[in-house]
Order: C-alpha cells, then sequence, then structure tokens
C-alpha cells in the first residue's frame, strides 16, 4: 500500500484553507447573532407598549379615610360616582383587550386648534400608545376647493397641511364631522362638538383630553381608556381644591348609536346655545375619574405653579412635578396659551413666585415650543391682545 505523501506547500494550502473556513464560520456566527438581536431591538422598538392595570384602577373602600380625595364634582351638586373596574376582573379582561376599538381622539374646532391637537396624536405615537389615534376636523374643510388668489379662508391650505402630515407621518385616522346646530344662514356659526364621536361605531370607547399641553406618559391614559369600568360618559373628578384640574381637561366617552340619537335631540332643543360643557349634563349618572392617586397624576395644570408656595402647596418639589405625572395642560389664568408670543414683559410679570416654580414654568414653555416646531413646523403665534 503507497503511502500519500504531502508536500509542503501542500500542507500550507490545507492549513490555511482550514483557517479560513474557521474565520469566516465565526465571521458568520457572529453576524447572525449581532443581526438577531438588532431584530429584536428594532421589534421592541416597533412593537406597541400595552399598558397594565395601575393600583389606583380599584373600587373605592366606603371607609376610606380618605373620602374628600373621591367626593363627587364640585359642578354636579354630588351628582356623579367615582368607581374603577375590579382589579381582579381587569387583569382576566386584559389579555382579550382589542386595541382597534379602543382611541384617542382629539376635535379641532378650527383651524388654532390643528397644532395643538396634532401634537398630542403625535406624542401618543412617539410613547408608542397601542390604542388607535383619531383627529375629527370640520367636514367643510374637505370639501372646500381654495382657488388661487382666494383669500377667503387664508388658514385652510395651512390646516390641510398638518392634516395630511399627521396622517402619513403619526398614522392618525382623520374623519370629518358635521355641525351638530344647523348653519341657516351666513351669519349663523357653525357648533362642533365631542357629541360627534358617538357616531363611531367602529370602536368600544374613545378618550380626549383638552389641549394644549405636553404629554409626558402615555400609560396612565391607555390604562383608563382600556381598564375603566363601561360607561356611557365619564370625566376627571375635579373637587379638588387647589389644583387647577378641570371635569373636561379628560372626557371618556363609549359611542353607540342610542346614546348619539338621543345626543342629537338634546342639542336640538337647545338650539345655538349648545356647547361642550353642557355634555355632562346629558347624562344622568357620569363617572368621574380620580385626578391624582397616591403616586401617580393623571393630568396636572401648570397654573398651579402660581400658587406655590402655598396651603395646598407649601414646598415644591420639580422633579416630583415632572416625574410623576401623565399630561401638564397648559391652564394659565396669567398667559393667553404656549402657542402665542407675548410681549417679554407680560412673560416676566406672569413668571411664578417661587424660584423652583418659575424654572419648571419657564422649561415647559420652552418645550412646548419646541415641540411645537418639531411637529407642525409653526413658530409662536404674535399676541394681539383686544
Amino acid at each position: 500500500m503507497r503511502r500519500i505523501l504531502l508536500s509542503q506547500s501542500q500542507v500550507s494550502i490545507v492549513v490555511s484553507s482550514g483557517v479560513v473556513l474557521v474565520f469566516t464560520f465565526l465571521l458568520f456566527l457572529s453576524g447572525y447573532v449581532i443581526q438577531q438581536r438588532t431584530l429584536t431591538g428594532l421589534q421592541a422598538v416597533i412593537k406597541p407598549r400595552l399598558p397594565k392595570p395601575p393600583p389606583s384602577i380599584r373600587t373605592r373602600d366606603p371607609d376610606d379615610d380618605r373620602a374628600e380625595l373621591y367626593a363627587s364634582s364640585r359642578f354636579f351638586n354630588g351628582k356623579g360616582r367615582i368607581s374603577y373596574t375590579d382589579l381582579e376582573a381587569v387583569q382576566r379582561a386584559s389579555a382579550s383587550i382589542d386595541w382597534n376599538r379602543l382611541a384617542h381622539i382629539q376635535l379641532a374646532r378650527n383651524h388654532h386648534d390643528v397644532c395643538n391637537s396634532v401634537m398630542v396624536l403625535a406624542d401618543l405615537h412617539r410613547l408608542k400608545s397601542p390604542a388607535r389615534r383619531l383627529l375629527l376636523f370640520p367636514r367643510e374643510w374637505a370639501l372646500e376647493e381654495g382657488k388661487k388668489g382666494d383669500y377667503s379662508d387664508p388658514f385652510l391650505e395651512s390646516s390641510r397641511r398638518l392634516l395630511r402630515m399627521a396622517a402619513r407621518r403619526y398614522g392618525v385616522e382623520l374623519r370629518p364631522v358635521q355641525s351638530v346646530v344647523p348653519v341657516e344662514d351666513a351669519s349663523s356659526r357653525p357648533v362642533y362638538s365631542l357629541a360627534s364621536a358617538y357616531a363611531l361605531a367602529d370602536f368600544d370607547r374613545v378618550l380626549s383630553i383638552e389641549t394644549p399641553g405636553l404629554l409626558f406618559d402615555a400609560t396612565p391614559l391607555d390604562a383608563v381608556l382600556a381598564f375603566t369600568e363601561p360607561a356611557p360618559f365619564a370625566m376627571l373628578q375635579d373637587s379638588a381644591q387647589g389644583d387647577g384640574v378641570h371635569y373636561a381637561d379628560l372626557l371618556l366617552l363609549q359611542p353607540t348609536s342610542e346614546t348619539h340619537t338621543d345626543l342629537e335631540r338634546q342639542i336640538a332643543e337647545m338650539s345655538t346655545t349648545f356647547n361642550d360643557t353642557l355634555l355632562p349634563f346629558s347624562f344622568e349618572d357620569p363617572l368621574l375619574l380620580a385626578s391624582s392617586t397616591e403616586d401617580r397624576t393623571l393630568i396636572r395644570s401648570i397654573g398651579i405653579l402660581h400658587d406655590v408656595p402655598s396651603p395646598a402647596i407649601p414646598a415644591f418639589n420639580a422633579t416630583a412635578y415632572l416625574s410623576d405625572v401623565s399630561y401638564i395642560r397648559f391652564s394659565d389664568p396669567k398667559l393667553p396659551g404656549p402657542e402665542y408670543d407675548v410681549p417679554w414683559s407680560q412673560k416676566v410679570a406672569s413668571r411664578p413666585r417661587n424660584k423652583d416654580a418659575d424654572w419648571t414654568w419657564t422649561k415647559l414653555y420652552g418645550q412646548f415650543a419646541q415641540r411645537r416646531m418639531e411637529v407642525c413646523g409653526l413658530d409662536l403665534e404674535t399676541w394681539r391682545s383686544e
């Protein structure tokens, strides 16, 4: 039997080929691992964030010694109740929640409201809310054909641009709505109301928050939308004194054709006197949502910073003010709104007296202006006092 002897050059080729194959395999393996990690990271970024039921969603204990925190709204003389879904029942039902049947909605009643509404929906998209996002706007904006040189509605094209951008960039669904009060002639003005949301039969519940504001954490709002007990109408509980929170800052609606028909009848009887401040009075037993718990606040008013220090806020903690809140509403009694560029002297005179509160107040107004530019591409509007 003859032996096969390899020359030195052949041994060198075999060894070199083996080294190349080994390192090629290791390179392929490392690339595969990196690819899987990247894919997992992308899936985590793209996948909607599903909120868990917070501890605040519970049934109130009648023996709770903090009953004043759960008192009825001061606007309804004891009418209304604060009651949440039983936590154990929520845990059982959470896995079967259909987020396609839930939505955050905004109603742009006029051109001024469009950017503020889009900013809220854009933040919900950024924070990966699993619910759908809807923007209701006057039907006339979709029907009216703007002509070159026609300045009858100079803001129409800008609003249309923002609507298209919101749909394309932030996945916002656009829904035109009609005036709830018939427009009989040119002198009468249309009235747009959240009552139109009751016609959205493809949704189980929709939630609206008042603008303008900044959204910091969408999880509590998603939890309220998904886990609050069923009720035709729910609003924010506003009986706590000195917090600047108003019941219309958060509204939770349960659309049904029966409720929509009944509201249309009531609105027709009120004629032109109807507005959304009267909407809660259309329901016999409105559900009240606690505006804050021991460790979390749904909505906080920036106006409260002017009252620091006060009996309600003896000491101010800027970190706590910004870190334990879901949404900060710019209901500031001293300024017309964060979207306006007021004269410097007026802004200085409107600043909070407390140094830390002033820093937080100034920071929030700056954040709103920056976010407005990022989302809408708009500078602050010039304020003209009438």
